[in-house]
């Protein structure tokens, strides 16, 4: 029952009713543009997205409105909820009920509420990546709680199966399988090594083959342009690069919802050795060694470096960490009776704390402009025939929500995915596919105009977008209907000079 009150806790925290009726945006878009392509378009379609969790899309049963397919990220929240509370009580001693539901509910608590996650729950696979790395986590407890060919097996099997969905999950087991090789040497535990050789080789020959074939399009040039200030570098001396790296770690830790970043940072400290003396040193092992690998990843121009969405399963694990750190601070103070009241009265201030702070995170607005809307505006009130523009923050969500299917094609542009919405034999719809080009939207809105004899619509993913197109198209009238979305209107303009005005008709 636990387990299950913590699941809907995570749903509820996420405010469904808002995620489930609030328009796609640019970044959504390009996800759920695969569920209106055929299967065998399923690569051309997927980017940086993982496509077994694209293919996850397709399991979503038809029921409800088109924002249906964020019940998969909140699955998959709910999911870390129910992890973090088994790693709680994996963390807890067999024997003692008490503690393995104080552990339970500490660590369960924060899988549930993770700040880093809450504010984050688009239709991206941040909540699977965050769920993954739990998942992995408790597996790695399990191989050191009974270890055999089987427990190790299952751990290696989970992180080959959760890079179909998680692209962290190969830096997860890295430093799980990290762990057990440390302590094994140290521990001079001769006959497990030929296991772990064996493991660690299949291992990495199954993630090597699945990003080659599965993964590896992800990192296009574009996308790599993007992240390139998130990147570490030399360039300017190892003082440098060092500030740099403890100036985001620490922001990173300050943002997980404990507290100031020492407060984290003491809290994660007690959960480490929690993990290590509740006889899980691989594990205790394996959470800075993902550290490490981040460090390394970003000076190699590899991933970006703490960033706050691709860092969100790494975030997961600090804070669940951090649980475990806390419910072992209570669990001694609980343990006598002079500092039992200080423990509550601590447990309480902390959750006094948290928790409004962690309900905010929850109710984070999904960006852009409301898409949908601007369709079935578009649809009501215009006759047919007419021109449509859709600028290119626009064009993903469009493709989605048009009632025609659209064609995907290869991009001819540079951008972050390798695919580009069309309608063919639909010359009145103008959709712009050239990212931030004032220009191609212009031109696009002087075809319209020419097409629908003064008078175009305008679908916008952003007022910037809208503002853009305002300032370049100078003697255009843009009528806007105030509303849930900023739906345009566009009439006139010098080049149609010779049409009458009252062909430009107000919305």
């Amino acid at each position: 029952m636990v387990a299950l009150g913590l699941m809907v806790l995570a749903v509820a925290l996420r405010d469904p009713r808002y995620l489930l009726t609030r328009s796609f945006w640019l970044d959504e878009g390009w996800v759920v543009d695969s569920v209106r392509a055929p299967l065998h378009q399923l690569d051309l379609l997927t980017s940086s997205t993982p496509i077994g969790w694209t293919l996850l899309l397709r399991l979503v049963p038809p029921v409800g409105g088109p924002e249906r397919y964020r019940l998969l990220p909140l699955a998959f929240a709910a999911m870390c909820a129910l992890a973090a509370w088994w790693l709680g009580r994996l963390i807890a001693p067999a024997d003692r009920v008490s503690r393995a539901w104080l552990y339970g509910l500490c660590c369960g608590l924060a899988g549930a509420a993770s700040a880093a996650v809450l504010s984050h729950t688009w239709l991206k696979q941040y909540t699977a990546e965050a769920f993954v790395a739990l998942a992995l986590a408790v597996l790695l407890a399990r191989v050191e709680r009974a270890w055999s060919w089987r427990t190790l097996a299952a751990f290696a099997a989970a992180g080959v199966a959760g890079f179909l969905v998680s692209n962290t999950a190969p830096l997860v087991t890295a430093a799980g399988m990290a762990g057990l090789w440390l302590t094994s040497l140290a521990g001079r535990r001769w006959s497990r090594l030929p296991a772990l050789a064996a493991t660690t080789a299949g291992l990495a020959l199954a993630d090597g083959v699945l990003y080659q074939v599965l993964a590896s399009n992800g990192g296009t040039l574009p996308l790599r342009r993007y992240w390139r200030l998130r990147y570490l570098s030399l360039d300017d001396g190892v003082g440098d690069a060092a500030h740099l790296i403890w100036q985001r770690l620490a922001a990173e830790l300050g943002s997980l919802g404990w507290g100031p970043w020492w407060l984290a940072l003491a809290l994660i400290g007690v959960g480490l050795v929690t993990l290590w003396r509740a006889g899980l040193p691989a594990l205790a092992l394996a959470v800075p060694a993902v550290a490490a690998e981040l460090v390394v990843l970003g000076f190699a121009g590899a991933y970006p470096f703490l960033e706050p969405r691709t860092v969100i399963f790494y975030a997961t694990l600090l804070t669940v960490t951090a649980a475990a750190g806390l419910a072992t601070l209570i669990r001694l103070g609980l343990g006598r009776r002079v500092t039992a009241p200080v423990a509550v009265a601590g447990a309480v201030l902390v959750a006094l704390l948290l928790v409004p702070g962690w309900v905010r995170a929850g109710r984070g607005d999904v960006p852009g402009e409301d898409v949908e809307a601007q369709v079935a505006d578009v649809l009501a009130r215009s006759r047919p025939g007419d021109p449509v523009l859709v600028t290119f923050a626009a064009t993903f969500s469009f493709a989605y929500y048009w009632p025609d299917h659209p064609t995907f094609v290869p991009t001819t542009v540079n951008t972050a995915v390798g695919f580009m919405p069309t309608f063919p034999g639909r010359p009145e719809l103008l959709l712009v596919h050239q990212p931030r080009s004032p220009r191609a939207m212009v031109d696009g809105l002087e075809r319209g105009l020419r097409l629908g004899r003064g008078r175009v619509w305008v679908v916008t993913g952003s007022l910037d977008e809208l503002a853009t197109l305002r300032r370049r198209a100078p003697g255009v009238r843009f009528t806007t209907r105030p509303g849930r979305a900023t739906l345009a209107v566009a009439a006139g303009g010098p080049w149609l000079s010779s049409q009458p005005e009252s062909q430009g008709r107000k919305a």
